[in-house]
């Protein structure tokens, strides 16, 4: 995960033992077999305009040392620079935040913001807080969901609600990833990983990827998946 002199991103993912991970594997991922439709009062979203921009970025080399902003432009909002434009590649949080800052900006959702919100919103979407902010242990873990739902850009969405162009913040076994969703793996009708769209070292920059739960050839820990949808803006 990434550091910056900045403190604009994300530190170095702490590893965190856990009891238990083959069972719930394995018990938890069924309950997505079935997913529901969306209820009527649901938030209109604009995961068809995420997974739009998410496409429009491919490869550009994947930034190692997590140096830097890890985005693909400058990050501007209201003549302000949030992010200088990313050195050397992209990483993970840099790539999905990039995402959203366009989407949101197309779509005008952030123009009752000040810019000091969308600067704090930076840092919870890179999870780089310092330790002794009251939420440090909760917007780490969470990152991209504690941040558009912090400022009621979004709502955070159970796994089994999920949906391609939700985006998330997963844990594995030592690290973490932050990505657009782009749906589930399954094999003989269980759910054992996950398809989605970043920056990594795999795909030498931005691209696709397939990752499995940790008993099914992976390590991905399907309990700590944190999902968050993007609102469309309201109607007038």
């Amino acid at each position: 995960m990434p550091t910056d002199e900045s403190t604009r991103v994300l530190p170095v993912c702490r590893a965190l033992a856990v009891l238990g991970l083959l069972a719930l594997a394995l018990a938890w991922p069924g309950a997505l077999c079935a997913q529901g439709d969306v209820p009527d009062d649901a938030p209109a979203d604009l995961n068809a305009e995420v997974i739009e921009e998410a496409e429009r970025h491919a490869g550009g080399g994947y930034n190692n040392r997590w140096a830097g902003s890890g985005t693909m432009q400058e990050i501007r909002f209201k003549g302000e620079r949030i992010l200088a434009a990313g050195q050397g590649g992209t990483y993970c949080c840099g790539y999905t935040f990039n995402v959203f800052m366009n989407v949101a900006q197309q779509h005008r959702l952030l123009d009752d913001h000040t810019v000091a919100q969308v600067r704090a919103l930076q840092k919870h979407w890179y999870g780089a807080v310092p330790d002794s902010h009251d939420q440090a242990e909760l917007i780490r873990e969470t990152q991209i969901r504690y941040a558009l739902t912090l400022l009621g850009l979004g709502t955070g969405v159970e796994p089994e609600d999920a949906r391609p162009g939700d985006f998330l913040q997963f844990w594995r076994q030592r690290s973490g990833h932050s990505v657009v969703f782009l749906g589930w793996v399954r094999e003989d009708g269980e759910v054992v990983g996950l398809r989605y769209r970043s920056s990594q070292g795999v795909t030498d920059g931005i691209g696709e990827h397939t990752e499995r739960f940790a008993g099914h050839g992976g390590s991905v820990d399907p309990q700590r998946m944190y999902f968050a949808r993007l609102h469309a803006p309201a109607e007038d």
